[in-house]
C-alpha cells in the first residue's frame, strides 16, 4: 500500500507513511498514533486520547498538550492524515490500513468459506499478527482496554483452524502446536480439549488421558475449580473410545506447518464446547464489534 500509512498493532507498533518505515521514538506519539489507528475514521475524544497517553498525570492543559503530540505525529508520518474536531481527532485512513482491520477482514471472509479457502483464509488472517498485540504501546490504558479482546480473535481464528484441521485428518502435525499453546495458556480448556483429540487420533490414547489430568490439576491448583462440561465430555469420549472422536476422512487435502502464536497471550477464559472439538465442526464466534485485539 505505498503511497498510504499503513499501521501495525498485532504485534510491536509498526508505521509505514509511503513506503518508509516511521520511527514513532516519543512514547505519547506511539500512543495516540495507536489509539486513533484503533478507531480509522472516527473521532477519539480528547478525554480518552489523554488518558491514554498520561493514564492518571493528566496536564491541566490538556487539549493543548495533546495539539502538540499530534503535531509531532503529523510530522513524523510525513502527511496530514489526522483531522481535529472541538471534541477530539480522527485518522483519516481505511480500516484496511491497520493490521486489525486486515485480519478482521479476512476472519470474516473465511467465514463464508469452506474446506480448503476457509483455511487459507485464515492462514492469511494470522499471518497479520506478529507478536502480542500493542506489545509496545507504552500505554497500560489502551492495552488493557484493547489487548484482551483483540487475543480472544485470535484464538478463535486459530482454534478454528485446528478444527479444520483436525477434520482433514491433520492431527499428527498439531499435537507439538497445541502442546505449545497449552504450555503458554494452561486455563484455557478450549486448547486441552483439542490436545486430546488430536493425541488420541495419533494413536496416543494415555497421552491424552495424562493432558486431562494435567489441566485437572491447573484447574484445581490454581482456581480451586474441576474440568468444565466440555472438557469432562471429551474425556469421557477419549476414555470410552467414542466413535466421535475418531479420525474423519480426510477432506482438506493441504498439509501446513501450523502458524506461530503471538507470545505471552493473557487469557485464561473457558471458550468453546468439547462436542464442536471432537466433531471438528465449530465455527469461530462472531467477532466484536471493537477490540474488546
Amino acid at each position: 500500500m505505498n503511497g498510504a500509512l499503513e499501521v501495525g498493532l498485532l504485534g510491536p507498533v509498526r508505521v509505514v507513511a509511503d513506503g518508509r518505515t516511521v520511527a514513532l521514538a516519543a512514547p505519547r506519539r506511539r500512543v495516540i498514533l495507536a489509539a486513533l489507528a484503533l478507531a480509522p475514521g472516527r473521532v477519539v475524544s480528547i478525554d480518552a486520547l489523554a488518558r491514554y497517553a498520561w493514564a492518571e498525570d493528566i496536564p491541566a492543559l490538556a487539549r493543548r498538550a495533546l495539539s502538540t503530540v499530534v503535531t509531532r505525529v503529523r510530522q513524523d508520518v510525513g502527511m496530514d492524515v489526522i483531522t481535529g474536531t472541538r471534541g477530539g481527532y480522527t485518522l483519516a485512513v481505511p480500516a484496511q490500513a491497520v493490521d486489525v482491520f486486515q485480519f478482521r477482514a479476512l476472519v470474516s471472509s473465511a467465514r463464508s468459506a469452506a474446506g480448503a479457502a476457509e483455511l487459507a483464509l485464515l492462514d492469511r488472517a494470522l499471518a497479520c499478527w506478529r507478536g502480542e498485540p500493542l506489545q509496545d504501546v507504552g500505554s497500560e490504558a489502551l492495552a488493557g482496554e484493547y489487548g484482551p479482546g483483540l487475543t480472544e480473535e485470535w484464538f478463535a481464528a486459530a482454534e478454528r483452524r485446528v478444527d479444520l484441521l483436525l477434520a482433514a485428518g491433520g492431527h499428527a502435525d498439531l499435537v507439538a502446536h497445541l502442546r505449545g499453546l497449552t504450555a503458554q495458556q494452561p486455563l484455557r480448556e478450549s486448547l486441552w480439549c483439542r490436545l486430546m483429540v488430536a493425541l488420541y487420533r495419533s494413536g496416543r490414547q494415555a497421552e491424552a488421558l495424562e493432558a486431562y489430568q494435567a489441566v485437572r490439576e491447573v484447574l484445581v491448583d490454581r482456581l480451586g475449580v474441576g474440568p468444565g462440561r466440555e472438557l469432562v465430555a471429551a474425556h469421557r469420549a477419549v476414555l470410552t473410545d467414542d466413535p466421535a472422536v475418531a479420525a474423519p476422512a480426510a477432506v482438506i487435502r493441504r498439509p501446513r506447518p501450523a502458524r506461530r502464536h503471538p507470545r505471552r497471550l493473557r487469557l485464561t477464559r473457558r471458550r468453546l464446547s468439547a462436542a464442536r472439538v471432537v466433531s471438528g465442526a465449530g465455527r469461530p464466534p462472531t467477532d466484536r464489534g471493537s477490540p474488546t485485539g
